[in-house]
């Protein structure tokens, strides 16, 4: 043989080599090109600020804060939240609250303001004031303290429309073990139920058909609390054999997978997904519904990941953007952006099958303190990542880790053929239990229509999104939907409607308000 056609031979068997070698690693998958099967990402765009907590409005708006503004030291007394109109584009501040609302708790309350629990002193060290933002005015005002400061607490709604505080660090950094329920209007609104000790930061809160809030994770014993009279906690099943009431509470993976996400996919179906240092791949899913409830593994996603974040989307799926694979680098895992590690490609899971489909890539890293919010015109907001290293205090971050930045994904759902749907007109209130309804042009069209609460996510947890699929009627003009009977299942608040075409296209959404 020739030797300098032997030398290129080997070279191309070393390269097809190497091609394959890389092809095996970890962040080496590519989804195809087409955008009805991977969707696509929009140009990113300035919002001004690091988004690290985001919350879609009654308006459609998309109120965030940060942790500082340019030039301030990492621990300021005060902040600047802002909105971001997505029909305008355009951003402005609203007034300020009065203390640092990084890192604290939120929910929506039921007639669409903003309840927000405890902030930021110090890293570790929680405020203790609370406050309601009204979008209607851009105002805060604030109601009385908790018992303590709270610095990563969890936040919500229960079916009262009173609001369950949990976990967190006090002002001195103690953990503060004290559960609150808070009452609006009331002179004394907050109510100490019990004390839990070992808590985690923001636990991955839920709340269940009868009342009860469980507590999905950090931790891989998963528990239920009642927050009725005294309150209590309980095993997620109760059984003499504490043992083997143990193993059913327990994750399949039976370790602590923080920075994880987790997703009420369905009425008392939850998906628990990645987390941990090393980031897991692992999925698992729990029915409460079922006689005996008991967490079981469902299908890996393609890699693993940490400081992620789970969007429901309007036909049932979960959009899973950004996170880490990596378990090293300056962080020692807790956020690691070595080059290879941080990870651009969405995923998608469908309840159907179980299984993971991969998608577009993001152009920028959305690791610790991103966020991610389904929009009414059925795509997602992803933003955020950053203002983590403690290294500069008083100075600006590292570019890698403050992205004042976002991008808007368009899931595969908008490209395929056909004709979008679309919402004429809805009410803007409707009861429990009545039917109501909804002008299209194309009753006869309509597959499904589906509603989702509105998000307000941080830290890798959105405690606020829900979804119902909604009987209805098509008609000449409209179709006839029913509302959800109770609040069981379908908390009272503002939605937003969606009417699905049979492909299961979405049609931009009505934000309505059930009570």
């Amino acid at each position: 043989m020739n030797p300098t056609y032997a030398s290129r031979l080997l070279g191309m068997l070393c390269l097809a080599a190497t091609l394959v070698l890389l092809a095996e690693q970890p962040g080496a998958a590519r989804a195809p090109a087409k955008p009805e099967e991977v969707g696509k990402w929009g140009t990113p765009f300035d919002l001004q600020n690091v988004a690290i907590h985001t919350h879609v409005l009654s308006d459609g708006r998309v109120l965030f804060w940060s942790r500082r503004e340019k030039g301030e030291d990492l621990n300021p007394h005060d902040c600047t939240p802002r909105i971001w109109d997505p029909v305008t584009k355009q951003v402005k501040t609203t007034d300020k609250p009065g203390f640092n609302l990084f890192c604290s708790g939120h929910t929506f309350l039921a007639d669409g303001r903003l309840f927000v629990a405890g902030g930021h002193q110090l890293d570790g060290h929680g405020a203790r004031h609370a406050t309601v933002f009204d979008p209607k005015t851009e105002k805060w005002t604030r109601t009385k303290d908790m018992n303590a400061g709270r610095w990563y607490p969890t936040a919500v709604t229960l079916l009262d429309g009173t609001v369950l505080v949990s976990f967190g660090k006090d002002e001195h950094g103690d953990d503060n073990t004290i559960q609150q329920v808070w009452k609006d209007g009331d002179p004394n609104p907050w109510r100490s139920i019990v004390e839990f000790r070992a808590p985690p930061y923001y636990p991955r809160m839920h709340v269940l058909r009868d009342g009860r809030v469980f507590m999905a994770g950090p931790q891989p014993l998963t528990q239920v609390l009642d927050t009725n009279g005294g309150g209590a906690w309980t095993f997620l099943r109760t059984d003499p054999d504490i043992g083997k009431a143990v193993q059913l509470s327990s994750r399949v993976s039976n370790q602590t997978r923080d920075y994880a996400a987790s997703v009420m996919y369905a009425d008392g179906k939850l998906l628990f997904v990645g987390g941990g240092n090393a980031p897991a791949k692992g999925a698992e899913l729990l029915d409460l519904n079922a006689a005996k409830p008991a967490w079981k593994a469902t299908a890996d996603m393609h890699f693993g990941r940490r400081q992620h974040n789970a969007t429901l989307l309007p036909d049932g799926t979960v959009l899973v953007t950004g996170g880490t694979q990596g378990n090293g680098g300056e962080s020692g895992g807790f956020n690691d952006l070595t080059i290879g590690a941080p990870i651009r490609a969405a995923e998608l899971w469908n309840p159907k099958t179980e299984k993971w489909t991969l998608l577009a890539e993001e152009s920028v890293d959305r690791c610790y303190h991103s966020t991610a919010v389904l929009l009414p015109d059925a795509t997602v907001l992803s933003a955020g990542g950053g203002e983590y290293s403690p290294k500069n205090d008083g100075h600006e971050n590292a570019a890698k880790d403050s992205h004042k930045d976002a991008q808007i994904f368009s899931p595969p759902y908008l490209f395929r053929a056909g004709t979008r749907p679309k919402i004429t007109k809805a009410p803007d209130e409707v009861e429990y239990g009545k039917a109501f309804e909804v002008e299209t042009p194309t009753p006869g069209d309509v597959g499904t229509v589906s509603w989702v609460r509105l998000s307000s996510v941080t830290h890798s947890f959105n405690a606020t999104q829900r979804l119902n699929f909604l009987p209805f009627t098509a008609k000449a003009a409209s179709v006839t939907v029913t509302a959800p009977a109770k609040a069981a299942g379908c908390p009272a608040g503002h939605y937003m409607l969606f009417v699905l075409n049979k492909d299961n296209v979405p049609s931009v959404a009505k934000i309505m308000r059930i009570h």
